[in-house]
């Protein structure tokens, strides 16, 4: 199944990461000491067997524009597809900075017109996990979902930090908080979403003349009793440093342990980064 891939790299995350994200994206924050954050995202895209995708970037974007410069280290640089970098820009048509995730996507629809893929892989940029979007993609033929939502069982996590699922036995969603206070499960929204092509264009149609934004608040929960929408069971290494600097330092520290280094530097299929040819750091007496 054919599908292209949306990274949204936004920018700061609200101020969740403090400093940190003062002078760069959270997509660019370096991770277990050779790794952008986003390499984990566009490495999955790839071993995917998806060959286009869009990283829709706005706040602080050098840093990761910069990184992304050449795009042969995730195998994007070919002749058909490729990796494209899209920020707010002026037209005649006008210009705003994207109000939410779903205008980003909307203010660059040009990439979903000029593909002639089916489905649309949506993931966010500041998460570290390694994941076969394939599999998702068949999971979401087989239910004929619209939309698949990929989630995490995160028993005994805070999970106000989240999207919650309420799914039926069949897996299909019937309710969908957005940061509770009092979670009625432990179904957590990863933020990988899979949509068609053509449904993704015709939602963004309809939402964004009517001044809504948002990708989950305004076409997952608005249309959840609509649309046949369906959660993905993920269970494997997943931690997102846009929550805030305590998940940050959390990763970082994983990957001290031998068994998740080992997961994402020496197990098939692997995590490509932009190599950074620099003198390690030196230390002198005093």
């Amino acid at each position: 199944m054919k599908a292209i891939g949306i990274i949204l790299a936004g920018g700061n995350n609200d101020g969740r990461l403090g400093v940190l994200t003062d002078h760069r994206a959270a997509a660019a924050l370096p991770i277990g000491s050779c790794y952008r954050a986003i390499d984990f995202t566009l490495s999955n895209m790839s071993n995917s067997g998806i060959g286009k995708v869009a990283v829709l970037t706005q706040y602080n974007s050098r840093s990761l524009r910069d990184h992304l410069m050449s795009s042969k280290w995730w195998d994007f640089g070919r002749k058909q597809g490729g990796l494209f970098v899209f920020t707010p820009y002026t037209s005649n048509a006008g210009s705003t900075w994207f109000r939410g995730t779903a205008d980003s996507i909307y203010q660059n629809m040009t990439f979903l017109k000029r593909s002639n893929e089916e489905y649309v892989v949506i993931t966010s940029g500041d998460s570290v996990y390694k994941m076969d979007y394939r599999k998702v993609l068949e999971y979401h033929k087989e239910k004929n979902a619209d939309i698949t939502v990929v989630y995490q069982k995160m028993t005994g996590k805070d999970l106000s930090k989240f999207g919650i699922l309420q799914m039926d036995a069949d897996n299909k969603l019937e309710g969908f908080e957005e940061k509770p206070e009092q979670p009625k499960s432990d179904a957590a929204s990863l933020g990988i979403y899979v949509i068609s092509r053509t449904l993704l264009i015709n939602l963004l149609n309809q939402i964004i003349p009517e001044g809504r934004y948002s990708l989950v608040k305004d076409i997952i929960i608005r249309f959840i009793h609509t649309l046949k929408i369906y959660g993905y069971e993920y269970d494997g290494y997943w931690n997102a440093i846009g929550t805030g600097i305590a998940a940050y330092f959390e990763t970082n520290m994983d990957f001290l342990k031998k068994d998740i280094r080992d997961h994402f530097i020496n197990e098939y299929p692997y995590i490509e980064t932009k190599p950074k040819d620099e003198p390690p750091a030196k230390y002198n007496r005093g």
